[in-house]
C-alpha cells in the first residue's frame, strides 16, 4: 500500500465515517484512496476549506467522535483555520489533514508552498509533518490520542504530495480503541480535594454552580443534576456548558455571564457564598468582567477541570482539582449517597427558583408575542422552541442569534444539543456546521440560525445542503447590517456608522431557490410559525428569509450594552 491507502486504513480502524473537505492539486492520492473506501468512508466535498472545517467541528460536538477535516495545500491551507480555531479554543477534538508540496520541492518557491506545520500550531494543540512513509500510522495515533484526551482540540498532520505515493513497509495498522471517541483515558479527581468540595458545599448557604463546556464533552449532565438535586444547589451554565443541565429540571437557572445570561442567574451569582466552576475557563464573560464573584465579598471558589492551566488561572480558590466531570462529580454524588447527607438548609429553594424563572419570562414573553415587522428576535426564538420537537439540534452564528438562543430556548434534555462557536465567534459559521450536524444526529431535527453577515461567507454552502438531500431547516435573521458591530459604534462611537449595511433589496429566499433549497420569505409575522413547523416536518432543506429588528432598535441580552444604555439613560 502507498501513504495515501495507508492513511484511509487508519481512518477505518478508527471508525471514521465522514471526511469533509475539497480536492485540490497535492491531495489527488488522497482522493483516489477514498474512491476506494467510498463504501466505508464518506467524503462530503464543501464549497470552502473554511466550511469543511466548521462542518467537522459541529459533527464532533454532536457526534462524541473527532471530526476530521481535508485540504490541499496553499490557500486551501489558509482557508482551513477558522474552524481548525475554533475547535481547538472551545476543546472540540479535531483531525485536520492537509496536503503539501512535495518534500523534496521545499525551500524552492514552489507554487502553493507554506510553512503549514507553523501556519497551524497557533490554532492547534499540536501540529506535525510526515517526511517518512512508515511514520503515518504512529502519527495517525498520536493524532487523535492527543486530540481526544486530556482537554479535548484539534491536531493538524501535513502530508506531503510525494509521501502520499510512496509504499509502506509492513506496519501495524492498528488503533487505540479509547481514542475513537472522546474524552479518552478519563481520570477521576483526588478523593481528597473531592471531599473538600463537598464539605465547602455542605457548609454554603447559597451556594451556586457553574458548568461550561466540559461538562457537555464529558457528558456529565445526568452527574451534574444528581448533585444538585442532592444538595440543592442551583446549576447556570456558560453558552458551550448549555446542556449541562435539562433547562426544564427546577434547580436549572440556564446560561450565566456577559452574553445571553439571564439577569436573574446573575444576580443568583452575585448573591452566592460559594461558587462551584465546572469545566469553564471562568472568562471574562463568565464574571462579567470581574464583577462575578463580588471582590467586596467573600467568597468560596471552587474549581474542577480536566486541564490544570485553567485551575486558579481567573479566580483565587480554595479548592481546585484536577479531573475529568462526568468520573469527578459521579465519585461526588457517591460520596454523598453513600454517607447519607442531605441537603443543608439553603437560602434559595427550587420554588424561589421558578418565581425568578416565571417574572423573567413573562417580561420577556412581551417581545416574544410581539407581532412587530420587521420581526422581534424573541418571537423568531420562541416559534421555533414551540414548534421544533424536544430533540431538536440548534446551530446558531455569533450574533444576534446567540444571546437570545442562550438566554430564551430552553434545552428540554441534558445533552449537547445547541452548538454556538463561542472560542472565536467566527461568521459563516451555522449554515456549514448544520451539514456537520446531520451526519452527528441522522435521526433528529437540524436547525440553522443564521445571519446576514455569516450568510455572506459561507452561503454557497446552500448547494452543498442541496446536493446532499439533507433536510436541514435554516432561519435567516436578515437586518440588513452587521448589527452587532453597528450596535458597538451607537454605544462607544456616537452613532457614527461606517463600513457596516448591506443592499436593503437582496432576494436572499431567491438565492436559495436558485442554489436548489426551497426559499421562503417572511412577509408577516403570522406567517412565520407555520413555515417552520412545514419545514421540520420536511423531507427538504428549506430556507426562510426573516427581515429581523436591529439590535439598535431591540437591545439583545448582553450585559455589557444594557448598563451602557443606563449610564447613557443617566446622563441625558
Amino acid at each position: 500500500m502507498n501513504a495515501s491507502d495507508v492513511l484511509v486504513e487508519m481512518l477505518k480502524a478508527y471508525e471514521v465515517k465522514h471526511v469533509f473537505g475539497l480536492p485540490g492539486d497535492t491531495t489527488m492520492p488522497l482522493y483516489d484512496a477514498l474512491y476506494h473506501a467510498r463504501g466505508d468512508v464518506h467524503h462530503i466535498m464543501t464549497r470552502d476549506e473554511r466550511s469543511s472545517s466548521f462542518m467537522a467541528d459541529a459533527y464532533a460536538r454532536l457526534s462524541g467522535k473527532p471530526g476530521i477535516c481535508e485540504a490541499p495545500s496553499g490557500g486551501g491551507a489558509t482557508y482551513v483555520i477558522p474552524g481548525v480555531a475554533e475547535a481547538n479554543g472551545s476543546s472540540v477534538p479535531m483531525v485536520v489533514f492537509t496536503s503539501d508540496v512535495p518534500v523534496v520541492d521545499e525551500h524552492k518557491g514552489t507554487l502553493t508552498a507554506i510553512d503549514q506545520k507553523l501556519l497551524l500550531e497557533a490554532a492547534t494543540k499540536w501540529s506535525t509533518v510526515v517526511r517518512r512513509p512508515q511514520m503515518l500510522p504512529d502519527i495517525i495515533r498520536r493524532a487523535f490520542r492527543i486530540a481526544t484526551s486530556g482537554r479535548p482540540g484539534a491536531v493538524h498532520i501535513v502530508l506531503p504530495e510525494d509521501i502520499l505515493h510512496e509504499m509502506v513497509p509492513d506496519v501495524s495498522l492498528h488503533a487505540e480503541a479509547a481514542c475513537r471517541q472522546y474524552p479518552s483515558y478519563r481520570t477521576q479527581a483526588p478523593t481528597t480535594s473531592l471531599e473538600a468540595i463537598l464539605g465547602e458545599l455542605l457548609r454554603a448557604k447559597n451556594p451556586v454552580m457553574v458548568v461550561g463546556g466540559g461538562g457537555v464533552l464529558s457528558g456529565a449532565g445526568a452527574e451534574v443534576a444528581q448533585l444538585a438535586e442532592l444538595l440543592h444547589i442551583p446549576v447556570g451554565t456558560t453558552i458551550n456548558g448549555k446542556g449541562s443541565i435539562a433547562e426544564t429540571n427546577p434547580w436549572s437557572i440556564g446560561v450565566i455571564g456577559g452574553n445571553g445570561g439571564r439577569p436573574y442567574a446573575n444576580q443568583l451569582l452575585t448573591e452566592a457564598d460559594c461558587i462551584f466552576f465546572v469545566g469553564t475557563k471562568v472568562n471574562s464573560l463568565v464574571t462579567l468582567g470581574g464583577r462575578i464573584p463580588s471582590p467586596e465579598r467573600d467568597v468560596t471558589i471552587l474549581q474542577l477541570d480536566a486541564d490544570p492551566s485553567e485551575l486558579g488561572n481567573n479566580l483565587a480558590t480554595t479548592v481546585a482539582t484536577c479531573g475529568d466531570a462526568r468520573e469527578s462529580l459521579a465519585a461526588l454524588v457517591q460520596m454523598v449517597e453513600s454517607r447519607g447527607v442531605t441537603a443543608p438548609e439553603r437560602l434559595r429553594t427550587a420554588a424561589d427558583l421558578a418565581t425568578m424563572w416565571d417574572a423573567f419570562w413573562a417580561k420577556a414573553q412581551e417581545r416574544a408575542g410581539s407581532d412587530d415587522y420587521p420581526m422581534s428576535p424573541q418571537r423568531v426564538i420562541n416559534g421555533l422552541w414551540e414548534t421544533a420537537p424536544d430533540d431538536v439540534v440548534v446551530v446558531a452564528d455569533p450574533g444576534t442569534m446567540t444571546p437570545y438562543t442562550a438566554a430564551q430556548f430552553r434545552v428540554r434534555q441534558a445533552g449537547r444539543s445547541i452548538v454556538i462557536p463561542r472560542a472565536h465567534g467566527g461568521l459563516g459559521y451555522a449554515l456549514p456546521a448544520t451539514v456537520g450536524a446531520a451526519y452527528a444526529r441522522p435521526d433528529q431535527r437540524i436547525v440553522g440560525l443564521v445571519g446576514d453577515g455569516s450568510f455572506g461567507m459561507t452561503g454557497m454552502e446552500l448547494e452543498t445542503i442541496s446536493r446532499l438531500k439533507l433536510p436541514i431547516t435554516l432561519i435567516h435573521f436578515n437586518n440588513g447590517s452587521y448589527g452587532w458591530i453597528k450596535m458597538l459604534q451607537k454605544l462607544y462611537f456616537d452613532q457614527r456608522y461606517y463600513g457596516v449595511d448591506f443592499t436593503p433589496t437582496v432576494n436572499y429566499a431567491g438565492v436559495a431557490e436558485a442554489l436548489g433549497v426551497r426559499g421562503i420569505r417572511i412577509e408577516h409575522p403570522d406567517q412565520l410559525e407555520s413555515a417552520m413547523a412545514e419545514a421540520l416536518v420536511s423531507d427538504a432543506p428549506t430556507f426562510i428569509d426573516v427581515p429581523t429588528i436591529s439590535e439598535l432598535e431591540e437591545t439583545p441580552p448582553v450585559d455589557a450594552w444594557l448598563e451602557a444604555l443606563k449610564r447613557q439613560e443617566a446622563v441625558r
